[in-house]
């Protein structure tokens, strides 16, 4: 199928090459016939003049001469006019050239991106349900034999809910790629407390915290700060930020999440004491697919993508302070109410 794609994606380069060759050949063939019909009607004047003057006297010798030279000026004139609408087209050849050059190079980045993320899904998706399926089975012999104990149980059931929550985050990540390349994600904003939202995913996250021996803690002022958002959709965001957050720290790290007035605006921070990022690597977190990119992938690059276009559509601001060693301090603003 991929050598299919290849070989098609081939013969439409090779169909637009030959496309605009055939069509610089009609053209440059024009601009010479208009050469050869300016020095046919150049020499055709000249004749005549110089026919005409063997019919006057030698007193119009010299006009006669003038309207040679005219004649001869003016075929030099419409050449250079040929000779510089010869130099624009081939200035426009060969921007078209680099255009077509550049966006080949980019469509096949976007074919190599998107073939590996499409195997990267498959992968996750099927090491997902192959973990489904042998916890069930453990579970249905265990259970048929008498030996699967309580606390067998749970922990099976433990890994079933981790795979299919991954499996469930994985697919509305997809959904709402797809929902933004249409113009489907649509928001719906009311009246939020920023602290009572942050508390709100700090209660979500409290089992993980708990299980790797995390800290978390948050920071506020004492006055109540109010902003007008999509309150699932920020807690999406702030979601994802937490996530990685745990994702890259060492397990027994520390999470601070922090909100401050800002002018006319909040800023909302996860700082967190993992290794931190190198500079290369900031520019292009909030990119899709950006984890298809990294070595130690660790999921499929399209959280800070999304939660980047969030932000954006909130009108608000989203980006991130890291220092190697140190840690990292993701923060995303937003209008007060």
């Amino acid at each position: 199928m991929e050598a299919e794609k290849t070989a098609f994606s081939q013969k439409l380069r090779e169909q637009t090459d030959e496309s605009l060759e055939e069509e610089r050949k009609k053209t440059d063939a024009h601009l010479e016939q208009q050469v050869q019909e300016i020095e046919e009607k150049t020499d055709e004047e000249v004749r005549s003049i110089q026919r005409t003057a063997h019919k006057h006297t030698a007193s119009d010798a010299f006009q006669n001469t003038e309207q040679e030279s005219h004649a001869r000026i003016q075929e030099r004139f419409q050449k250079a006019l040929i000779a510089e609408t010869e130099a624009l087209l081939e200035r426009e050849r060969q921007k078209t050239d680099v255009s077509l050059l550049e966006e080949r190079i980019h469509i096949d980045s976007e074919l190599t991106t998107r073939n590996q993320f499409l195997a990267i899904v498959s992968h996750d998706l099927q090491n997902s349900v192959a973990g489904i399926l042998i916890r069930a089975r453990l579970m249905r012999k265990g259970l048929f034999g008498d030996q699967m104990d309580t606390g067998s149980l749970l922990d099976n059931i433990g890994i079933i809910e981790q795979a299919a929550t991954g499996m469930h985050r994985m697919i509305n990540d997809l959904l709402d790629v797809e929902r933004m390349a249409h113009g489907k994600l649509l928001l719906k904003p009311e009246r939020v407390d920023v602290q009572a939202l942050v508390h709100e995913c700090m209660d979500l996250f409290a089992p993980v915290v708990a299980s790797r021996s995390f800290s978390m803690s948050s920071d506020f002022p004492s006055e109540p700060m109010f902003v007008h958002c999509d309150h699932d959709r920020i807690l999406q965001v702030l979601s994802n930020l937490i996530g990685n957050a745990l994702k890259f720290t060492p397990t027994g790290g520390t999470i601070t999440l922090s909100a401050r007035k800002r002018e006319s605006e909040v800023e909302v921070s996860v700082t967190d004491n993992g290794p931190g990022i190198p500079d290369d690597a900031k520019a292009k977190l909030f990119e899709k697919f950006s984890q298809l990119k990294l070595n130690d992938r660790r999921g499929l690059g399209l959280g800070l993508f999304i939660a980047k276009w969030i932000v954006d559509a909130h009108k608000g601001r989203i980006g991130v302070t890291s220092v190697l060693g140190k840690g990292s301090t993701f923060s995303f603003t937003l209008p007060l109410h």
